[in-house]
């Protein structure tokens, strides 16, 4: 067993959880558990919502951003390939893509929305599930739960919307074990980038919320916290009609929280799914019974270092004091400076072209001003209740190789996002070594002609102290933020790129010299030109659907 106790440190089961990452075998992937990517509940009731684009409703604004999130959104001609990147030949493979990238393709991720009539019109006040195969939201509890939510959170506005993003673990641990947690705590991250550049498009003011009651939200919205459980929140406003956000008064702008402000404090002693009422910052609310959802369910998470680390981050306390930076070391030297970033880096746009490349890039060199436009993303601010991520990333700092990058050295590089510089942290010499560690066959193709790889770092106990395990949460969700902020940067502009998990190793660490500190690499971002024909073709599904499919013969939950 690797539970917690009450003799454990802060940071404890993170550091049991490190070290068992860093001494994991070989996968040992049993096909048959494997679930369902997505969830259902059969008999709930359902809103299908509008499928085109620039539908100014509010419940238009709300799909579109749901679907751009995790929806349905492209098809994929795919030849497969061997594991050095050759095609294996025969027919190709036909995939439905989503627009945010998931680990192995797996999609552990699930979204719930609490919304009313008085700020949705034409959404019934209820807590629904989004179904990204029929584009719809089933109804899975009766209420206005939006204040019940906003008022457990830290330094929310009165949101028109609240959507809840939740993991289901054993999507991504029946393949990848223990590891897949980590990809889960990232993927949040991902999808809290995705959802951020998609509601600055729509106009939509969105703010993250990494710190809040687990308990609450899980039991609110029908969760056990062990099979599936709230990972991120997001407050949306500006969706109805006048902007005037909920009734009451105006919105708060989001990103106007003062870091270091203090939590509004949470109801004590709510009660759990169907035991009466909940009470939050607005009229008290009535929990009527959670919809069943389709069977059969996923398995629980293994017991082990993931659960034990789960578990102690849910346990963890929520402050609201700021961290001072990671800054890897790096050699004397003048810095590098950046030029001014290319236009038309804007996050949004890249939404519907993301894909990622399953057979490298062209060696094609990266201009600076590229490169300059995507580090600027990456190292921008972003509205959220961690003190100082308006100003930028706070538990993780940006990392560059330089593989072929116009007038950059070929070498390793830290990135100050204040004067937009590079320092130097290596030479060439050292990413010679990058190509003898732990790296996956595709990984190996991708650097073979990627022009750069972002790298985030930090210390995964810095923040054990104020936050205890909570902060590896924190920490890896920001670095999947990071880097989806520069894919879709980069693809914006015309380029590509993919993560590699694997990427992120001692043999990173070694080049980029931070091994033997506190310091380890986060993610692996392998950045480029891509090829001018491939083995993938992408299409985005067509935008105009004129009902909803429904089965003919009846589903049982």
């Amino acid at each position: 067993m690797h539970g917690t106790t009450t003799a454990d440190a802060p940071g404890d089961a993170t550091r049991r959880y490190l070290a068992a990452m860093r001494n994991r075998g070989p996968l040992s992937i049993d096909w048959a558990n494997a679930p369902t990517r997505h969830k259902r509940y059969p008999g709930a009731e359902r809103i299908v919502l509008p499928w085109a684009t620039r539908d100014d409703t509010p419940l238009g604004l709300l799909g579109e951003l749901l679907r751009e999130l995790l929806g349905l959104a492209r098809l994929v001609w795919l030849h497969r390939l061997d594991d050095d990147g050759a095609p294996l030949g025969g027919p190709p493979a036909f995939l439905l893509g989503r627009p945010a990238p998931s680990g192995g393709g797996l999609y552990p991720i699930e979204a719930y929305v609490a919304a009313g009539e008085s700020r949705v019109p034409g959404l019934p006040a209820a807590l629904y599930h989004y179904d990204p195969v029929h584009h719809a939201l089933e109804r899975v509890r009766e209420g206005d739960h939006t204040p019940s939510l906003t008022g457990s959170l830290t330094d929310a506005p009165a949101s028109d919307v609240t959507l809840v993003l939740s993991a289901v673990f054993w999507r991504s641990m029946f393949k990848y074990g223990d590891f897949g947690y980590r990809l889960v705590c990232q993927e949040t991250g991902v999808l809290v980038a995705q959802a951020l550049a998609v509601a600055g498009r729509l106009s939509v003011t969105a703010r993250a919320h990494l710190r809040f009651p687990d308990g609450e939200v899980d039991r609110l919205l029908g969760l056990d916290g062990v099979r599936e459980a709230a990972m991120a929140v997001l407050t949306l406003t500006s969706l109805s009609p006048a902007g005037t956000g909920a009734p009451g008064g105006p919105s708060r702008p989001a990103g106007t929280g003062v870091p270091g402000e203090p939590s509004r404090p949470a109801a004590a002693g709510r009660p759990g799914a169907g035991e009466g009422p909940v009470t939050g910052e607005g009229p008290v609310i009535r929990q009527g019974p959670i919809a069943a959802e389709s069977a059969p369910v996923p398995l629980p998470m293994p017991d082990g270092p993931a659960s034990a680390l789960h578990r102690a981050t849910v346990a963890a306390h929520l402050p609201s004091g700021s961290l001072p930076r990671p800054r890897p070391p790096v050699e004397d030297g003048p810095a590098v400076p950046l030029p001014e970033p290319a236009p038309g880096a804007r996050p949004a746009e890249g939404v519907p072209r993301r894909a990622s490349p399953p057979a490298g890039y062209r060696p094609v060199p990266l201009r600076p001003d590229l490169l300059g436009a995507i580090l600027a993303a990456a190292g921008g601010g972003y509205p959220a209740d961690l003190p100082g991520a308006g100003d930028g990333p706070v538990a993780t700092a940006l990392c560059l190789l330089s593989l072929r990058v116009d007038g950059l050295p070929r070498g390793a590089y830290r990135y100050d996002p204040g004067p937009r510089a590079l320092r130097r942290v290596a030479g060439p010499d050292r990413l010679d070594a990058l190509v003898t560690g732990r790296l996956l066959a595709n990984t190996r193709t991708a650097l073979r002609g990627a022009a750069a790889v972002l790298v985030p770092v930090g210390d995964p106990l810095a923040g054990a102290g104020p936050y205890g395990d909570r902060w590896y949460r924190l920490q890896q969700a920001e670095a999947g933020l990071v880097v989806q902020c520069a894919t879709l940067a980069a693809t914006a502009l015309g380029l590509a790129a993919r993560i590699h998990s694997d990427g992120a190793n001692d043999t990173t660490d070694e080049v980029l010299g931070i091994a033997g500190t506190p310091l380890r690499s986060l993610s692996f971002l392998a950045m480029g030109t891509p090829l001018t024909s491939g083995p993938l073709v992408a299409r985005g599904i067509p935008p105009v659907l004129p009902e909803e499919v429904r089965p003919t013969h009846p589903v049982t939950p």
